[in-house]
């Protein structure tokens, strides 16, 4: 069963490195195969086309995604805090993985998230979900639409890390460190 299961994600990582490298259309399963060392024909034992690869990606990627600023959020902090580490652990893992990151920005923007995508259960989104609407119960946070502040954040992060990589030199040579958006979107979002 583990090899079935370790089998699987090497194709799922090796498709993501292909898919950062190539894009979706650039990439296919006979390169994914070759990548990742099986036969062709067994990614087919997992998926059944490169769609349905592609969609099974995007499941692995929001699963890794939560994993790890789930596994490093302190519920014992205050929510302030635990919103800087939210934002925190979300840069550290895109920076982290930058095929994972790539990954989902190119999912996000595809026709592969699709109403029917956006309409199945998210592991990823239903936690965010739930920290903003924690941290509005506590009363720590406006009284904003979860989702609209999952997304104000996560969108914000998101184009961060994009930003760092494409002008990390001219980001050093100004001597910018863009830090201070986190804390622009805090005193945004905070209650008084």
């Amino acid at each position: 069963m583990d090899n079935l299961v370790d089998k699987k994600k090497c194709i799922i990582k090796s498709a993501l490195c292909l898919i950062q490298e190539h894009g979706f259309h650039g990439c296919p399963v006979s390169m994914v195969a070759k990548n990742a060392g099986v036969a062709a024909g067994t990614i087919y034992t997992y998926f059944e086309n490169k769609d349905d690869l592609i969609l099974g990606i995007y499941e692995y990627v929001v699963e890794e995604i939560k994993n790890y600023v789930t596994e490093r959020d302190d519920i014992s902090l205050s929510f302030k805090d635990r919103f800087y580490n939210y934002w925190k652990n979300l840069t550290d893992f895109y920076e982290l993985n930058p095929s994972i990151h790539g990954f989902y920005d190119q999912f996000l923007n595809s026709p592969f998230n699709s109403e029917e995508t956006q309409n199945k259960p998210n592991a990823w989104h239903e936690y965010a979900y739930s920290f903003f609407n924690e941290g509005i119960k506590r009363g720590e946070i406006k009284e904003l639409n979860p989702i609209v502040l999952s997304i104000l954040v996560n969108t914000n992060v998101n184009s961060i890390v994009r930003i760092k990589k494409n002008f990390k030199n001219k980001l050093a040579k100004n001597n910018m460190v863009l830090d201070e958006i986190s804390h622009l979107i805090w005193d945004g979002i905070k209650a008084k």
